[in-house]
């Protein structure tokens, strides 16, 4: 990487970023995003790419990197598994989806912006996932107006079919510890979630585990789950 970086391919932070960030990070300059931009055969004013890092935002950003590094490792160990699709968070901020829905006999509109969509393939099975990085560690009382019932509009919406081409998903949520993922699975059971949401912890995501390993806990069920079961 300092390579990369004397010859002007990345960037990175400097002594005072630095300070307040958990760890080194880098990102493309501008002879690096050309050289990027050429691999896929387009020009750079034509290229999409981050100049900068959103900087209140960096922790967040390096969970989404590390659940997809982890989930991209893990699809390759297990050639029972194809990653066939991710869809970055990025691509729903800049294209968001509105939908409306229910909240004590009220009509609210929300945009939905989720951290990732996945397509996992298994045999003749294709699974869609939507990824929602929680880094806060304080309850959330609002968890149910604010991502329960939207999601769940969102899954059983036009909007969603159109953007993806079924109504079929499930919407994965990371957060930092039991206590704060107990709140939330109580406030989706208030939401009758369901198997569309399924909890778990960021200690407990590793390459090994995101995929077959129980760690993941449904609303419908008493004991954690793995995201994908195969028949043996």
């Amino acid at each position: 990487m300092m390579l990369l970086y004397q010859h002007k391919y990345v960037n990175r932070p400097g002594l005072d970023e630095r300070r307040r960030l958990p760890e080194m990070i880098y990102w493309l300059d501008k002879r690096g995003a050309e050289y990027v931009a050429s691999l896929e055969g387009t020009a750079l004013q034509d290229f999409s790419w981050r100049k900068e890092p959103r900087w209140f935002q960096v922790e967040h950003d390096l969970a989404v990197n590390d659940f997809r590094l982890d989930l991209e490792e893990a699809c390759r160990n297990n050639p029972q598994m194809i990653l066939e699709n991710w869809i970055a968070e990025s691509e729903f901020w800049a294209y968001p989806d509105k939908i409306t829905y229910a909240y004590n006999e009220s009509q609210l509109k929300r945009n939905i912006r989720s951290d990732g969509f996945f397509m996992l393939r298994t045999g003749e099975h294709r699974l869609h996932y939507l990824l929602e990085i929680d880094r806060s560690t304080e309850d959330n009382p609002r968890f149910l107006r604010e991502k329960i019932l939207p999601g769940l509009a969102y899954l059983r919406s036009k909007v969603y079919e159109d953007r993806f081409g079924h109504r079929s998903g499930r919407w994965l949520v990371v957060t930092t510890g039991e206590r704060r993922m107990r709140n939330m699975l109580s406030q989706a059971r208030k939401g009758d979630a369901k198997g569309l949401f399924y909890f778990t912890t960021y200690d407990k995501v590793k390459v090994d585990t995101i995929l077959l390993s129980p760690i993941w806990q449904r609303v419908d069920r008493d004991s954690p789950v793995p995201l994908v079961f195969i028949d043996p």
